[in-house]
């Protein structure tokens, strides 16, 4: 059996989850330490990591509309995704809102995701959001998925 983590266990290092929108697209949050955490996510992060592994060991599908640059020899995650049609939105060390950080020029669905993807994503669906209009995604909108 997989163990639960809490909120406060997570706090202070970087955690990924994935999670789909109102029109079905796909974004990647990033905690950077800080940010919201959904309960969903909590109860297993493992498979949220190995969703992710899948995603980026997928092709690129398309090209980044915009994504931070890094530093040489750093691996890019929120360039990646984005050439593979995810959003990615990265929060703060202290909290607060998630704010996009790159988008796909061309968005994948759900529905396009492999089906272990699919699996999880399908988990986390945020009805009050629609990645492609939300540059921040207030913690509100992350805690109303009903």
């Amino acid at each position: 059996m997989i163990a639960a983590k809490s909120a406060n266990e997570i706090l202070g290092m970087e955690f990924d989850w994935l999670a789909s929108d109102a029109d079905g697209y796909v974004a990647l949050f990033s905690t950077a330490g800080g940010g919201y955490a959904p309960d969903e996510f909590l109860r297993d992060t493992d498979a949220h990591d190995a969703a992710i592994d899948v995603v980026l060991a997928s092709p690129a599908s398309t090209v980044a509309r915009f994504a931070p640059e890094l530093a040489p020899g750093l691996k890019n995650t929120w360039r990646m995704v984005a050439e593979r049609g995810l959003f990615a939105f990265d929060s703060d060390p202290h909290g607060g809102p998630y704010r996009m950080v790159a988008a796909p020029v061309d968005p994948i669905r759900i529905a396009d995701l492999p089906r272990r993807v699919n699996d999880i994503v399908e988990r986390l669906k945020l009805r009050q959001v629609r990645f492609a209009d939300q540059s921040v995604v207030p913690t509100e909108l992350l805690q109303e998925r009903g």
